[in-house]
């Protein structure tokens, strides 16, 4: 009986450890792979993520931002931004492995290829649109595919 009863935890146990979801405060943190969340941005637009890969390289000027590339797969990669936990990343961490926890945010980087006629307020960058989405249809009206970039507010990481 003992015997069934552990080998039934250790079940459960293995299982849960291969759940792809999981719970924190806050919010849900979906556990991806880099290629997964490059490749919908915009189903994992606001939701925690968690990740890990290689940091490429890390911002001489600012230090405030890093390309984490998919382990085995340089192909996919992620630009993550420094939060409000640090300074700045330090260059000699270049190649380490890295796990990622962060808010995934999407850019739309072709707003300039809108006419003069676009009905809404500029910034001094360009066009302020107010989401991801808004930026898309406008795009959509007008016949031009958008370019989208996802990037990860950092929340934490862990150098391996």
């Amino acid at each position: 009986m003992n015997n069934r009863l552990l080998i039934l935890v250790a079940g459960l146990l293995m299982m849960a450890c291969g759940t792809q979801t999981e719970h924190q405060a806050g919010g849900v943190v979906e556990t991806s792979e880099i290629a997964q969340l490059v490749a919908d941005p915009l189903h994992y637009e606001g939701t925690v993520v968690r990740f890990e890969g290689v940091i490429s390289h890390i911002c001489r000027h600012s230090g405030d931002k890093m390309r984490v590339v998919q382990a085995g797969d340089e192909t996919y990669s992620m630009q993550v931004m420094l939060g409000e936990h640090m300074n700045r990343f330090d260059v000699e961490d270049e190649g380490r492995e890295v796990m990622v926890l962060g808010t995934l945010k999407t850019q739309v980087t072709n707003l300039d290829e809108l006419d003069a006629d676009h009905e809404h307020e500029h910034d001094e960058d360009g066009h302020a649109c107010e989401s991801t989405e808004q930026a898309i249809r406008l795009l959509a009206e007008k016949g031009i595919d958008p370019d989208i970039r996802p990037y990860v507010e950092l929340q934490a990481f862990e150098l391996r």
